[in-house]
């Protein structure tokens, strides 16, 4: 499960979606989530209103087994008592399909005590991403490579990709990977 703020910038969504692709791990999305995402790419000038919905639907047909629909998690959401109730949905769905890690950079919107004892791990992207990197580098690599093979507008080198989600926030992922 990823909160919205793991997918702005784009290079770390498509990290994300990639390593899925890649078996390194399972992503699961909900309509809570895509309509989230771009209605705040749209309000940070980050896309079109149709460019943000083309990649939701983009997600919806590349990763639909990894839909959570909202009666699986409805009756969770007013069990989470993190600081956002915006979050409260994310936190929700994730606690629905434990055990799991949810990724975001905001890791006080999601108190442990909500979500520990229901088998969910709030992590940072540039902790997790990290982690994934010394247990699978040489796909993480590859991973990383394919980005910049795929990367037109801008085209990117895999040194510019990395920077790119040094950005992001992932720091000591984008030191690692240059090592």
């Amino acid at each position: 499960m990823f909160c919205t703020n793991v997918c702005f910038p784009i290079a770390l969504l498509d990290l994300v979606l990639r390593c899925d692709e890649a078996d390194l791990h399972r992503v699961v999305w909900t309509e809570d989530l895509l309509r989230e995402l771009e209605d705040v790419w749209v309000r940070e000038g980050a896309r079109t209103k149709e460019s943000a919905r083309s990649i939701s639907d983009l997600i919806r047909s590349g990763f639909p087994d990894g839909e959570i629909v909202r009666e699986q998690y409805n009756d969770l959401v007013e069990a989470m008592s993190g600081p956002d109730p915006d979050d409260h949905v994310h936190a929700a769905a994730a606690a629905s399909v434990a055990p799991s890690v949810l990724l975001t950079a905001n890791l006080v919107d999601f108190p442990g005590e909500d979500l520990t004892p229901r088998r969910v791990r709030v992590e940072h992207p540039d902790d997790y991403f990290t982690t994934l990197l010394d247990l699978h580098p040489e796909e993480v690599r590859q991973i990383i490579e394919e980005m910049s093979g795929h990367r037109r507008r801008p085209p990117m080198t895999r040194d510019e990709v990395v920077a790119a989600l040094e950005r992001a926030g992932l720091s000591a992922f984008a030191e690692a990977v240059l090592r």
